[in-house]
Parts: structure tokens; sequence; C-alpha cells
């Protein structure tokens, strides 16, 4: 059986969304004006989200002007958790957020 998934929005520019250990499931990211970018990523620290391109877990995106991109992920998803040799702490965020995009994660909590 698999695990209750729920959403998660968000639309600043950085916010830590979840704290503890979860699994992205999927994604929405909708643009409401000009196009823009955003990455989701693991957390620095509880209250940052890593700007960090080797986390294993960093994932960009880019969404067109008016436009919404939407990725449902396969099985398992990404798990977003203390990694051996990668320092991220458990949980997820987005961050580096430009043009104010409308970002729904769907994670397992």
């Amino acid at each position: 059986m698999k695990s209750d998934v729920k959403p998660v929005v968000t639309s600043s520019t950085s916010a830590v969304l979840f704290t503890g250990p979860t699994r992205l499931r999927g994604f929405m990211v909708q643009s409401m004006g000009s196009s823009g970018t955003a990455i989701i990523n693991g957390l620095a620290n509880i209250t940052t989200v890593s700007g960090s391109t080797n986390t294993q877990v960093y994932i960009p995106l880019t969404v067109g002007a008016n436009q919404t991109e939407t990725l449902n992920l396969p099985e398992d998803g990404v798990l977003y958790a203390t990694r051996n040799g990668v320092a991220i702490v458990d949980g997820i965020g987005v961050t580096a957020n430009s043009s104010g995009l409308t970002i729904t994660l769907f994670i397992d909590k």
C-alpha cells in the first residue's frame, strides 16, 4: 500500500516546505505571467533550502510564460532524507524561484 500523498504549495522565492524524511511523488509548476525558473532541493539546515547542485536530489524547474509544467515521478519517487556522504538535512524545499512561480509539490508526509 502506498503512503498518503499531500500537496504543499509556495510562490515564495525560497521556502522550506517540509522538514523530516519525505518522498517527492510529483510536482506542478505554474506561471501566471513571465517565464521563470526554480529549484527543488533538500535542506542545508532546518530553515534553509540547499543551493548545492550535488545533493543527489537537486531538481531544476523551468516553465514558460503563462504555462504549467507537471511531472508525476514513477514508483517510489525521490527520497529527501540524509544520504551517506552528502550533506543534506531531512526535508524538502524550493529556492531560486524567479517570477513568483506557483509550485505545488506532492509529497509523502
